[in-house]
C-alpha cells in the first residue's frame, strides 16, 4: 500500500509508475532498460489526460473518474478501439 492514501485516487497510473521505479532499481538506473515501461506509463498519462479533458468539455466531475469506475472507463475505450 502506497503511502499516501489518496495516491491511487490521484494518479490512476501509479502502478505503471510504480514498475518504472521498480526496473530502474533492477537495472542500475539504465534508462536503456526499461524503454517499455517509460513508454506505458507515458500511454497511461496520455489516456487519463484526454478521459479528463473529456469529462471536462462534458461537464462531467470529477474530471478524474473515481477508482472503482476506472476499469470500466478503460474496457468501453478497448471496445471502440477493437471495433472501431
Amino acid at each position: 500500500m502506497p503511502k499516501n492514501p489518496d495516491a491511487e485516487k490521484n494518479n490512476p497510473c501509479l502502478k505503471e509508475q510504480d514498475l518504472v521505479h521498480k526496473c530502474l532499481n533492477q537495472n542500475n538506473y539504465d534508462n536503456s532498460q526499461c524503454e517499455l515501461y517509460f513508454t506505458n506509463y507515458k500511454n497511461c498519462k496520455d489516456f487519463w489526460y484526454r478521459v479528463q479533458r473529456d469529462r471536462r468539455a462534458h461537464g462531467k466531475y470529477p474530471y478524474l473518474p473515481e477508482v472503482a469506475d476506472r476499469e470500466h472507463i478503460k474496457q468501453e475505450y478497448m471496445k471502440t478501439k477493437v471495433s472501431g
